[in-house]
């Protein structure tokens, strides 16, 4: 076998040379290959580029991007009205709806956001589920609507719709009340004697209602109790009692009393009886407070009873001039002191805890 000539560096490096010329003529070719297609499919997407010049921006870029699929996901897609999704701030709004109204009747007027207004477009009125109308949208994007509500809860919705399609939903809720509150007066009683200097009204209520006293207003606890207290001259007085629900209904109390002067505590006279003078520790315990004076019972006087030097409880006397304070017998064994203040008097008991 004939021996082989070994290749010379030179020869070798310039084989090489030409490999790597010929590599990149083919990556050129490549390269050149994929312009020819890009341009090719634009032509060819050109005709449905200029269709949709007519139809506005979107679905010029919708034909580009379905002729050229590298371009699809690059842009926004608008849903049309009535899609899933409707723009933000579309919904209709009504001004002025009550939470709480008397008046079966209701009258309303509202607006659709100006950006939503589109020709075809109206409002649907619903009360309690139900489409009661269905009304045009005016130029200027507003509307109007009567209602006859049920007693109690209803549920109003405003729908902006597009032929039939939902394009946003508003939702209220008017409570229909047309029940006055209730109204107890506990103190003073009808035609009894009160003390000019510190006339006590007070009583019960609906809770959420407000309250007036002669005109004043009083506040009114959670639980619709209140208690107010002011001074008055001497002589015959009206006391008038207003409480207003927050629907607006009201109910209205009088009473007749007389206010006369303050008795000096020399006067007075307040005795303290407790239910029992031996108890054990925590035992339960009452005491019934009398406060005279020379006229006889005194009404809506504020005591306060304390055990020693500390205060527990508090009560106001009734049309008879007595109180009952109950509480709970202290843990301290031996000779508690029971002291009562009230009106410029006091009077004190003697209570025994052991176990």
């Amino acid at each position: 076998m004939p021996r082989r000539e070994p290749v010379e560096r030179d020869r070798y490096r310039a084989a090489a040379r030409t490999a790597g010329i010929a590599r990149r003529t083919r990556l050129l070719a490549l390269d050149s290959a994929l312009v020819a297609v890009l341009v090719l499919t634009a032509f060819v997407a050109l005709p449905r580029v200029e269709a949709g010049v007519g139809t506005g921006v979107d679905q010029l870029l919708a034909s580009v991007q379905s002729a050229i699929p590298l371009l699809q996901g690059q842009s926004t897609i608008q849903l049309p009205a009535g899609g899933a999704a409707a723009p933000v701030g579309a919904a209709p709004i009504v001004e002025g709806l009550p939470l709480f109204t008397r008046d079966p009747q209701l009258q309303f007027a509202g607006r659709v956001p100006g950006f939503a207004i589109q020709p075809g477009r109206s409002v649907q009125i619903v009360l309690n589920g139900a489409v009661i109308a269905t009304n045009p949208i005016e130029e200027a994007g507003t509307f109007n609507g009567a209602l006859a509500l049920k007693e109690g809860a209803n549920t109003i919705s405003i729908v902006l719709v597009d032929n039939h399609d939902v394009v946003a939903t508003s939702s209220y809720s008017v409570t229909l009340d047309r029940t006055p509150p209730t109204l107890t007066i506990a103190l003073p009683q009808p035609d009894a004697t009160v003390d000019a200097a510190n006339v006590v009204v007070r009583g019960t209520t609906e809770v959420g209602a407000t309250l007036t006293i002669n005109g004043r207003s009083v506040i009114v606890l959670p639980d619709g109790s209140f208690r107010d207290s002011t001074n008055a001259s001497a002589g015959p007085l009206v006391i008038t009692v207003v409480a207003r629900d927050r629907a607006g209904n009201e109910t209205t109390e009088k009473l007749n009393v007389v206010a006369q002067p303050l008795t000096q505590a020399g006067g007075l006279t307040l005795t303290v009886a407790m239910s029992s003078t031996s108890v054990r520790p925590g035992q339960g315990v009452f005491a019934t407070i009398t406060l005279r004076d020379a006229n006889g019972p005194r009404a809506g006087v504020p005591l306060t009873l304390s055990l020693g030097a500390v205060p527990i409880a508090s009560a106001t006397t009734d049309a008879t001039g007595i109180a009952r304070i109950g509480f709970a017998a202290p843990t301290t064994q031996g000779e508690i002191t029971i002291v009562v203040l009230g009106g410029g008097a006091s009077g004190k008991a003697t209570l025994t805890v052991s176990r």
